[in-house]
């Protein structure tokens, strides 16, 4: 059994899924919250968190036990060619190496998943969470699913998994990937899909076959917040899981619901955001002895990405999150500005500037109403 409380997964050869330096999706954000967690860490708690900096190219049985043959050797055709080629009719451009490069965060999740499976002790992948994409095609910006392979493998290997997706944009990839399953809890919160990609994500969306019941959609208006997010979640989540008692869980830590994002309309802070990791992981010592993994996700705007994802390290490794005001080291700082040729933050949060909220307790009312209606549950009241 390892001496780390937390483990994880990064490499800089995540850097190779790069769409160009005009798309907006970017793993360098995800890069300096590895970098800024781990010299943070390392300094001031030694040994807390194990890393691994080795990642190889995921195998195509890997990759065929989600995606369909065909769909990855267009994908292995269009890596190689220089002409721009789209992989999904839209936003996810094919690029030189492009296979193996998403084939690598697969990998990412895949070994993240082994060792939560193996220790039970959380297991973080700030490089993945790349849940748009679907067996037969990219979409999203996401070429390979990374977060759907680790739940089938979960699965396959006899698991019950609770996948909670707290992503701006709804994770259909995942959910109409195990639609039918009975083995699969699909929570997830983003915005209403009538004000964003991929446009779905209903609460009337609960899951098919064995599966009923087991998709819970909870859609929230451009705007929404902290106020928003946070009672439904703690009404609604532990109720779930102690249900349906999985034996891992899988969060999909997407950053694209935090105030100011250039692509979502969301006005989740920093503080929502360690309220759900501290939630979750509590939720995964008590019901799966420990047994959880944590990806990336979305999120267009570095500033956020990358000191949200640093934070989530510290919850998974049970230390006391910075204080909002404290300074960010000037290696990060210096970081930043070198890859983003902008000031960098100075400390490890901002002071939140909303727009005002249009969300009320009587939108709660209604939303968790329909969830009990559809999922046959009752909540508690707040």
């Amino acid at each position: 059994m390892p001496s780390s409380r937390a483990h994880v997964v990064w490499t800089d050869r995540f850097f190779d899924y790069d769409f160009g330096p005009y798309h907006p999706f970017s793993e360098r954000s995800r890069g300096l919250a590895a970098h800024l967690l781990e010299s943070v860490t390392s300094a001031s708690h030694p040994g807390v968190l194990g890393w691994s900096h080795t990642v190889e190219v995921a195998s195509r049985p890997t990759l065929e036990s989600f995606h369909q043959a065909d769909y990855l050797e267009f994908v292995k055709q269009a890596s190689g060619i220089s002409r721009e080629v789209s992989l999904d009719g839209g936003d996810t451009p094919a690029f030189r190496g492009c296979y193996d490069a998403a084939a690598r965060i697969v990998q990412g999740a895949v070994d993240a998943l082994d060792y939560t499976l193996e220790h039970r002790r959380p297991a973080f992948h700030p490089g993945g969470g790349l849940h748009h994409a679907h067996p037969d095609r990219a979409s999203g910006f996401c070429i390979f699913n990374d977060v759907a392979i680790a739940v089938g493998r979960a699965v396959r290997s006899g698991h019950r998994v609770a996948y909670i997706d707290i992503d701006a944009h709804h994770g259909d990839g995942v959910m109409y990937g195990f639609y039918e399953s009975g083995k699969v809890l699909d929570i997830d919160f983003h915005q209403d899909g009538r004000t964003l990609f991929p446009g779905t994500g209903f609460p009337h969306e609960v899951g098919r076959g064995d599966g009923a019941g087991l998709k819970a959609n909870v859609p929230l208006p451009p705007r929404a917040g902290d106020e928003a997010l946070l009672p439904i979640f703690h009404r609604v989540v532990p109720v779930l899981l102690r249900r349906f008692r999985p034996e891992v869980i899988i969060l999909q830590h997407g950053v694209d619901g935090h105030y100011g994002d250039e692509l979502a309309h969301l006005q989740y802070t920093p503080a929502a955001y360690a309220e759900v990791d501290r939630a979750v992981l509590a939720l995964a010592h008590e019901l799966t002895g420990g047994r959880l993994l944590v990806t990336g996700g979305g999120g267009y705007r570095a500033e956020s990405v990358s000191r949200v994802l640093a934070r989530v390290g510290f919850v998974l490794a049970g230390l006391a999150v910075p204080e909002p005001g404290s300074p960010l080291p000037a290696g990060y700082r210096n970081d930043f500005v070198t890859t983003f040729e902008r000031d960098a933050p100075r400390t490890w949060s901002d002071v939140p500037v909303l727009d005002p909220s249009p969300w009320t307790e009587s939108d709660e009312r209604s939303l968790v109403g329909q969830l009990e209606g559809k999922l046959g549950e009752r909540f508690p009241a707040r």
